[in-house]
């Protein structure tokens, strides 16, 4: 069952919600803006949001802007009065809502509504679940290949990984994935290298010119084959770096 958070500072609205919508939906209501804002980030997820548009202190636009902050995945709608479409409209067009109904809200075009809400949602959340799939098997296959065509890089590669996770835990870094996976890959580019070179870059000997020109090269043709994978493009980066 989906889901919903309703905000309305009128509890009557609230009450109409619940009658009207528990049989087909998860309900969940709030009638202050902090308070739904709570609740979305400790009960969540939520498939939908519904808002009113007028209510005191945080209004409706407020209030789904930062719900957008915690849930950007939610779908979110607003309910307005007659006097409030032309904001509402402009809040669509910017795309801060899928849709706005107005009051008073027939309770049939409320249930479809949430119902089309719901099925955006599903939408949206299985594209970024066959993204995360679909990343997560080519980093595997990556991976793979690195280990079999030249286990001295594969394991140099596992233990700056490990140096990575601890020192990114230590500095507190955003995104820690990033740089554990480029840590990983780091020594991707190592494939194209003559294995008697790699080990004796790994060991500290001395390389001739021409192959020290070879493994030079090695972390931009990391990069290059990392930038062309959807959400790789940091990590690419800081390969290549």
């Amino acid at each position: 069952m989906n889901k919903i958070l309703c905000l309305d500072d009128d509890p009557s609205v609230l009450d109409g919600f619940r009658r009207q919508l528990h049989k087909e939906f998860d309900l969940v209501t709030a009638s202050q803006g902090e308070a739904a804002l709570k609740l979305l980030a400790e009960q969540g997820p939520f498939a939908v949001i519904l808002s009113d548009m007028r209510m005191p202190g945080m209004d409706g636009i407020q209030f789904l802007a930062k719900a957008r902050e915690i849930a950007p995945d939610s779908v979110r709608m607003m309910l307005t009065g007659a006097g409030d479409l032309q904001t509402a409209m402009e809040a669509v067009n910017e795309g801060r809502i899928f849709r706005f109904l107005t009051k008073p809200c027939p309770s049939e075009v409320l249930a479809k509504s949430l119902q089309a809400a719901a099925e955006q949602y599903r939408l949206v959340t299985a594209e970024r679940e066959l993204l995360e799939n679909t990343l997560k098997g080519s980093l595997r296959v990556l991976v793979d290949i690195l280990g079999l065509t030249n286990p001295a890089a594969f394991s140099r590669a596992t233990r700056l990984r490990h140096y990575m996770a601890q020192a990114v835990r230590h500095l507190g870094l955003p995104d820690a994935w990033q740089y554990e996976i480029a840590a990983l890959l780091s020594q991707l580019g190592c494939v194209t290298l003559p294995s008697d070179v790699l080990e004796k870059a790994i060991a500290g000997e001395q390389l001739s010119p021409q192959e020290l020109g070879m493994y030079s090269t090695h972390a931009q043709v990391g990069g290059q084959l990392l930038v062309h994978i959807p959400r790789m493009e940091t990590v690419a980066t800081i390969v290549t770096r």
